[in-house]
C-alpha cells in the first residue's frame, strides 16, 4: 500500500520519471512576462529513441530546435538556437529537473535591439 501512495503523492507533483514518463516537451517564447509562442511536442506518437523538432525560427533566420533522447530509466535533450552566420547557444534539459514551468531550463538567444530577433525560452518536459 505504501509504495502506491507514494507514487500517486510523486504522480501529482508531475514528476515525469516517476509518473510513466515524458508525454510532452514544452517550449515557451516570453517577453517581460508575456507568452509571446507556446510550441508543445507530443512525444508518444514519436515512441522510444531520438527526437528532434524545430519549433522557432525568427523571420531572419534564427532557427531554435528542442532534442529528446528517450531512455528506459531518464530523460534527457536539448534546446539549441543556431543563428543563420551559424552562432549557436545550447541547454541542457533533464526531465527529471526540468518538470514543470516553475523548473523550466531558460536560454536566452537574439539579435539585441531587434524585437524579432530575440526569444526568451523555457523549455520543460511533462
Amino acid at each position: 500500500m505504501r509504495p502506491l501512495l507514494i507514487i500517486l503523492i510523486l504522480s501529482g507533483l508531475g514528476i515525469p520519471a516517476l509518473a510513466g514518463g515524458v508525454k510532452e516537451i514544452h517550449v515557451e517564447r516570453r517577453d517581460i512576462g508575456e507568452v509571446l509562442g507556446e510550441f508543445v511536442l507530443p512525444v508518444e506518437i514519436y515512441g522510444k529513441g531520438y527526437i528532434s523538432r524545430e519549433v522557432w525560427r525568427s523571420p531572419g533566420g534564427i532557427s531554435c530546435t528542442v532534442s529528446l533522447f528517450e531512455h528506459s530509466s531518464e530523460d534527457a535533450g536539448t534546446f539549441e538556437c543556431v543563428s543563420p552566420e551559424r552562432y549557436k547557444a545550447q541547454v541542457a534539459l533533464d526531465c527529471a529537473a526540468n518538470f514543470n514551468r516553475e523548473s523550466a531550463v531558460y536560454l536566452f538567444f537574439g539579435m539585441v535591439g531587434n524585437e524579432n530577433e530575440v526569444g526568451n525560452f523555457y523549455v520543460w518536459c511533462e
